[in-house]
């Protein structure tokens, strides 16, 4: 079995994680917060690897795009639940990296991504840019196991508590251990949740040496009794059954998980190629996922010559600080210098972010660096590019920030002067 690691929109990838402090703030338990944290390390743990793997071209642009955006949603509901109680080879074994981006679930993102470990190993069935670290969150990553399985020895009823270790667990390799923890959850549930037991399933399958027979088999498919569409449980349900050469029933499944797929993305096209592969296996035409993949990939060739056309699509300019506003700042508050729309969406559609310690800044905004793929800077003829200081780090604007902006200028300008000077009211 192969399950392989996850992640866009990194303008929410950015205003989740810096709005996070103040979610951990309406916290009043400690154990709360703590889980908080731990989330937030596993997040930038597997955000990093999932970068690494974007830079040794382990997988696409778009794979990242996906995964982190996953990625970002998971972050998301732990948080939330925290606070309410390469080459298109027609093989399964060549594809399940890029495959295993789109069956990704919010709730299993960060568990998955350590299924196989990284890179080609393994990819994720659901902070801003690279360089983000765990500063700010007390100890290492085993530190806040420890806590938390310290948490947990006073209240064995925390279910989340008790997920929250698991996918700890899993994350580091531990397979029984997150075995044993993700049964104890799915206990507490009452066997009614999809996601849980097919986590559980994951676990124990690596545990086994990754395999799908018996008991982790039997899990996927109850919780697919209990939804049918449910990605990772069709995804592991697939490998159980192809892992025993029961290729109809394989290909039963690739034919349903499929459709969970806008057609012609990306997870589509890899999903069709695994399809191939099991139609030939079982003496079937593959005419129309040939058809299909061919198509993708001329279609392809032509979006390449577009970006090349693109590429001089850019605002650049340096960003400096008014004497005046000295005072004002320390060198570790965050600088955020963006790009957005002169009319339309105030998102941005370019940013970066680092610290006031590199003031001044030159900098580059373009499509490289897009929040929103359906939202590029060359999209866009005219736009207002600015720069921020905040002391919590908030992607969200807020009273007392220090700010500066250029009035609108022609997508392509160079040379571009913000002074921040101002204060937001």
């Amino acid at each position: 079995m192969v399950v392989f690691s996850t992640v866009a929109f990194l303008l929410v990838v950015a205003a989740l994680l810096f709005l996070l402090p103040p979610l951990v703030q309406r916290q009043s338990s400690k154990s709360a917060v703590e889980r908080k944290e731990l989330n937030i390390m596993l997040y930038r743990d597997q955000l990093a690897e999932l970068e690494a793997d974007l830079k040794s071209e382990i997988i696409t642009r778009d794979q990242f795009d996906q995964a982190h955006a996953d990625l970002e949603r998971s972050l998301l509901q732990d948080v939330a639940d925290d606070g309410g109680n390469k080459k298109s080879g027609i093989t399964v074994s060549g594809n399940l990296p890029a495959i295993v981006v789109g069956i990704a679930v919010p709730l299993v993102a960060i568990s998955l991504y350590a299924h196989l470990g990284k890179g080609k190993d393994g990819f994720d069935p659901e902070n801003f840019r690279p360089g983000m670290t765990t500063e700010g969150h007390e100890g290492t990553l085993e530190q806040q196991v420890r806590k938390l399985q310290d948490h947990l020895q006073q209240n064995p009823d925390d279910m989340e508590g008790w997920v929250m270790l698991a996918r700890s667990y899993y994350f580091m390799k531990q397979y029984q251990a997150a075995s044993d923890a993700f049964a104890r959850t799915v206990a507490m549930t009452g066997e009614n949740n999809p996601g849980l037991l097919a986590d559980y399933a994951d676990a124990l399958a690596m545990a086994n040496g990754r395999n799908m027979a018996g008991k982790p088999y039997d899990l996927v498919k109850k919780a697919l009794t209990m939804d049918p569409n449910h990605q990772k449980s069709l995804w592991l349900a697939a490998t159980a059954t192809y892992q025993v050469q029961d290729y109809k029933t394989t290909l039963e499944y690739w034919l349903t998980l499929r459709q969970q797929f806008p057609e012609g993305s990306d997870n589509y096209l890899q999903m069709t190629r695994n399809i191939a592969e099991v139609k030939q296996f079982l003496g079937m035409s593959i005419d129309d996922e040939v058809a299909i993949v061919q198509k993708a990939e001329a279609g392809a060739a032509s979006a390449e010559a577009d970006g090349v056309a693109g590429a001089a699509a850019k605002v650049s300019g340096v960003v400096s600080l008014d004497p005046s506003m000295q005072d004002k700042i320390s060198p570790s508050d965050t600088l955020f210098v963006f790009a957005r729309a002169a009319s339309g969406p105030r998102m941005p559609l370019a940013i970066i972010r680092t610290s006031v310690s590199d003031l001044p800044l030159t900098f580059t905004l373009d499509d490289s660096l897009a929040m929103n793929p359906q939202m590029k800077i060359s999209k866009f003829k005219d736009v207002i590019v600015g720069a921020r200081i905040s002391k919590t780090g908030n992607a969200m604007p807020q009273s007392g920030d220090l700010s500066g902006q250029t009035d609108v200028v022609p997508l392509g300008s160079e040379g571009l002067q913000i002074t921040i000077d101002g204060v937001v009211p």
